[in-house]
């Protein structure tokens, strides 16, 4: 055997078995991460309120202002109240808002008071999540934007 062909089957096998020991090492993590799965619950509706949707967009029709909604489930770490997942859990709707709707939106950390016309013309700058609490006509009476960090 001539000198370069000795350092291809060396360099050969150097490789094979770092590939082998990659894999034995990738395989020691998932089983360990499988071991210690992530403690999920699902998340609380603030009291009053009895869904969670993701905010799409608001329109006026004919006076009333509609929003665009998602509704969606919810659930977070418990180690990690800021890691939270959300999930459609229907079709998109437009939902019209109560006479009298409370409407709440964050500013900086502070939850702030605006009317469901508000929404119309202005972008959230926190999160398109929501808490939401409807009428026995599907309207909306309280919409709470929920902050996350």
């Amino acid at each position: 055997m001539n000198h370069r062909h000795v350092s291809a089957v060396v360099a050969l096998a150097c490789a094979t078995a770092l590939l082998g020991a990659a894999s034995t090492t990738a395989s020691a993590g998932t089983a360990a991460r499988a071991t210690r799965a992530t403690p999920w619950q699902p998340c609380r509706l603030p009291s009053g309120y009895q869904h969670f949707v993701e905010f799409h967009s608001a329109k006026n029709v004919h006076g009333t202002t509609v929003v665009r909604v998602t509704p969606e489930t919810c659930k977070v770490n418990k180690d990690n109240d800021e890691d939270v997942i959300y999930t459609p859990s229907g079709a998109p709707r437009s939902l019209p808002f109560a006479p009298g709707a409370l409407v709440k939106v964050v500013r900086d950390t502070a939850s702030v008071k605006v009317t469901p016309k508000w929404l119309v013309t202005h972008r959230l700058a926190n999160s398109p999540y929501f808490h939401a609490h409807l009428d026995a006509q599907h309207r909306i009476t309280a919409l709470a934007e929920i902050y996350h960090p």
